[in-house]
């Protein structure tokens, strides 16, 4: 289960497209508004239940939420309960986040998304009971009490985590929001690649991928599917870190295909397939902004997805009730990443 592909699910393309033109904006930059917000706001909402009385006040909260409209968006967004569901969202987290916080939320995502804080206030606002009644839907179909709900959201910090752009995360560093999911380090640069020198593209992902297993085998445990691939290297093109928004790309990608199951679940996971495709040619083309060398280094770190990501399309593609479902998108997105891998 994946929490944050649950809630993205109901925000199809054209309903993201309704949201952004009563919002005055384009559906590309709402897109990336949805995309960014949601696993923050999962995120902020977990940080809340570590504090007193904090996970009575979200069992309280779940309580009182309409799950039955997440079935009528199509009829709400773009129209006359837009603003009033929009405006009851944003109390509702401002009450739970504390005003200064959801402030620090919105003109966060704002930044990242290069857009005004009026729109994304608006998206913010709508996210707010989308998230909460997928939430509550999962309370109360396992009929969880407020414990169960703090650990539902606690074993999710993994795939909040992968879905938070990595310029976004840097941008909401130091408001709080993001404790709960994000580990602190005391020296990020540490663990970088050096900027002169590229990845050895195919050898160094095989190197890599062998040290994963051999430290499975050796040190017990199941590493994440990425535990072998390097940090990325800084890459910038314009304001984008190309190979850390790839890096986030990529882990919400992997998450979102491990939930894929059969045909019913391949079809649920098909909208946000094609946003996840959308948002890595989006990256393509930042990618060709940057100078000769960093875009041999960016192949050489890209190289050291494939053994991650390449094992999971294939066994997709391979499944007689899915793959027919996933492939337009799996197909178009695998050959961008081997593209890009070469260099």
């Amino acid at each position: 289960m994946n929490l944050v592909s649950m809630a993205l699910q109901y925000l199809t393309p054209v309903l993201v497209g309704k949201l952004a033109s009563s919002l005055g904006i384009n559906s590309t930059i709402a897109n990336t508004i949805v995309r960014a917000a949601v696993p923050v706001i999962l995120g902020a909402i977990l940080g809340k239940t570590a504090k007193p009385q904090g996970a009575r006040d979200l069992f309280d909260v779940l309580a009182k939420q309409d799950t039955g409209l997440l079935g009528r968006l199509s009829s709400v967004l773009g129209g006359p309960q837009q603003k009033t569901i929009a405006d009851q969202g944003s109390n509702v987290l401002g009450s739970m986040l504390g005003t200064s916080s959801l402030g620090s939320l919105v003109d966060a995502v704002s930044k990242y998304a290069n857009v005004n804080t009026a729109a994304t206030s608006g998206i913010v606002g709508m996210l707010a009971p989308i998230v909460l009644g997928t939430l509550s839907q999962q309370q109360k179909s396992a009929n969880l009490d407020a414990g169960g709900v703090v650990k539902l959201l606690g074993d999710q910090k993994a795939n909040i985590s992968a879905a938070i752009p990595a310029d976004l995360t840097r941008l909401l560093a130091g408001s709080g929001l993001l404790d709960a999911v994000t580990p602190k380090t005391t020296d990020v640069t540490a663990t970088q690649a050096p900027p002169a020198k590229p990845f050895n593209g195919w050898p160094w992902a095989a190197l890599v991928a062998a040290a994963s297993l051999l430290w499975g085998s050796w040190f017990g445990g199941d590493p994440a599917p990425w535990a072998a691939v390097p940090a990325p290297p800084r890459l910038m093109a314009g304001s984008t870190d190309v190979s850390g928004e790839f890096d986030t790309a990529l882990k919400s990608l992997h998450g979102l295909m491990s939930t894929i199951k059969d045909k019913a679940s391949a079809e649920a996971a098909a909208p946000q397939l094609r946003l996840a495709q959308t948002r890595i040619d989006q990256l393509d083309n930042a990618a060709k902004q940057l100078p000769a060398e960093s875009k041999r280094i960016l192949a050489g770190y890209l190289a050291s997805w494939l053994p991650v990501m390449t094992p999971i399309m294939t066994s997709l593609l391979a499944n007689t009730s899915a793959g027919p479902v996933v492939k337009p998108m799996l197909d178009a997105m695998r050959t961008k990443l081997e593209a890009l891998a070469r260099g």
